[in-house]
């Protein structure tokens, strides 16, 4: 969403959006409702990001050892919303590379690293240098830019991520290539998403189908790239390619908006679900904009095997849409709760923290919520205040966690 597609939203439906985030009977005529929800939308949107950098300050983990695919320290985005944000902080991570081990030129002697280096220029024949030194020349002359990136790890590492996320067992090793036919499938970065490895004609054909750009338009790819990431979850195709025919009128029928026998082609169909169906979160799922990898893996995690599991993107999304409702317990809730309160003020204070860990612990954490409430009342100085409010991120990641890990047991 964008705070310029409400204009696109009729009377009915803009009201309908303001009532839903506790705006109380929400009046006047079309341009006051659309100035009344950009105005909530950008306050959410202002509250998510500064929520996201004091949490990410705390939370955040490298994944990766190099500098490209290195995870983010920081789910810095206006448009990060608060369950992507405790999803990362709560993701279990990989440990680190390690060069003396993790990568493919990890065993080399140093004949060979040298040979290598001196032959891609980096280092000169004659000049001396250690095997400390020789590994780092090698990890940002051939580990950084490694395309994907796990081609430069070690079979041993490819192992150990594949197991890690649950897609192979611990006991016995693969070859190289089988190995790397298992990455080619799973491997996602948490940052990666479907247009990452999108091609510049790729770019350019969606955004002309989506009517983003004219067919003339002459756009760098980086700002292609953009554009797509701006609008992608705002198509409809986007948004319900997740949703079979048959599940679309079933709920129009079931709420009245559709007779059974009416016959309609599926533009139409998703046109008039998209005007009718209200649910603002379901728009807005994160799973929405993962690359195939990574709904795969989340498939494979919930009881999917190699075999079973779907060849299309709509398949893949459908499967992950019917699991990720399904998984919507306890800790979704929460998240819910959590996105609430972050939307409720033009900017967030350490004391909406403290509301969300209270929301986290429950009653028998209130005495804690409110004590640090307290010393953030206290604080005399910017920098105490955000001291304070980053041990609350990191409390409020670690009972996120925890949070997380019930809800999966309960599963």
């Amino acid at each position: 969403m964008k705070d310029d597609s409400f204009a696109a939203w009729d009377e009915s439906k803009l009201r309908q959006w303001l009532l839903d985030q506790g705006i109380v009977a929400p009046k006047g005529p079309k341009e006051q409702l659309v100035q009344s929800a950009k105005s909530v939308y950008n306050q959410y949107t202002s509250a998510a990001s500064s929520y996201s950098s004091r949490a990410s300050a705390a939370a955040s983990t490298a994944v990766h050892g190099d500098k490209y695919w290195q995870a983010s320290k920081s789910a810095s985005s206006a448009s990060s919303s608060a369950s992507s944000v405790a999803a990362e902080a709560t993701q279990s991570v990989m440990r680190k590379l390690d060069e003396t081990k993790d990568y493919v030129y990890s065993t080399w002697d140093d004949n060979k690293l040298r040979a290598y280096l001196e032959d891609k220029g980096v280092i000169t024949p004659n000049q001396k240098t250690t095997r400390q030194q020789l590994l780092a020349y090698m990890h940002d002359s051939y580990a950084t830019v490694a395309n994907p990136v796990w081609e430069a790890w070690s079979e041993s590492y490819m192992h150990a991520w594949l197991v890690h996320h649950g897609l192979m067992k611990s006991e016995g090793e693969k070859s190289r290539e089988a190995l790397r036919k298992q990455m080619e499938n799973y491997y996602y970065n948490v940052n990666d998403s479907v247009w990452s490895t999108w091609s510049e004609s790729d770019l350019r054909s969606w955004l002309i189908k989506h009517n983003i750009i004219k067919d003339d338009a002459k756009l760098s790819v980086d700002k292609m790239r953009k554009l797509v990431a701006d609008n992608y979850s705002t198509t409809t195709d986007s948004i319900y390619a997740g949703w079979k025919e048959s599940e679309m009128r079933s709920w129009l029928i079931e709420h009245g908006y559709m007779r059974s026998d009416a016959q309609v082609k599926r533009d139409e169909l998703v046109k008039l679900f998209n005007d009718k169906y209200h649910d603002l979160s379901e728009r807005t799922k994160a799973y929405l904009t993962w690359p195939d990898a990574r709904l795969r893996v989340f498939l494979r995690q919930h009881g999917f095997t190699e075999n079973t599991l779907p060849k299309t993107r709509d398949e893949l999304l459908h499967e992950v849409r019917l699991r990720y409702t399904q998984t919507s317990s306890r800790a979704e809730a929460l998240l819910s709760k959590i996105k609430a309160t972050l939307s409720s003020g033009v900017e967030i204070a350490e004391e909406k923290l403290g509301d969300i860990l209270s929301m986290l612990g429950g009653t028998a954490e209130e005495a804690k919520v409110q004590t640090r409430k307290a010393h953030l009342e206290a604080a005399k100085s910017a920098e105490v205040a955000a001291k304070s409010a980053e041990k609350i991120a990191a409390s409020l990641s670690a009972e996120a966690a925890k949070a997380s890990k019930q809800a999966k047991s309960e599963l």
